[in-house]
């Protein structure tokens, strides 16, 4: 398990943002609290990025949005091409499609 970035979200809340590969997922941590994961399957130069939870006690709060920004940061570093499957982030990319240039598979 790896950390791998970290956001604000408040005054003195951060998101860490850890891949945990061997459960083949991204997890935001919230003060020692997993508050979201995004799931994803890593093939062959490729990452799918399957789907995408956040605790409901959080939504609302960005966990999501800084879980795919971090998995596309991850793709880009990495030169994997992502295959988009989860509902949410293809609703995410329409409104931040900035985010998915050179990195999101257009097939």
């Amino acid at each position: 398990m790896t950390d791998i970035d970290e956001h604000q979200h408040g005054p003195e809340e951060r998101i860490a943002v850890r891949d945990n590969t061997g459960a083949e997922r991204y997890e935001a941590v919230r003060a020692g609290q997993t508050v979201g994961i995004l799931i994803y399957e890593r093939a062959r130069g490729r990452i799918e990025l399957v789907h995408t939870v956040t605790d409901p006690a959080h939504r609302g709060e960005g966990v999501a949005s800084v879980l795919v920004r971090t998995a596309l940061a991850e793709a880009r570093a990495s030169t994997l091409r992502v295959t988009v499957i989860c509902p949410f982030i293809e609703s995410w990319l329409q409104r931040h499609p900035e985010q998915g240039e050179g990195v999101v598979a257009a097939d």
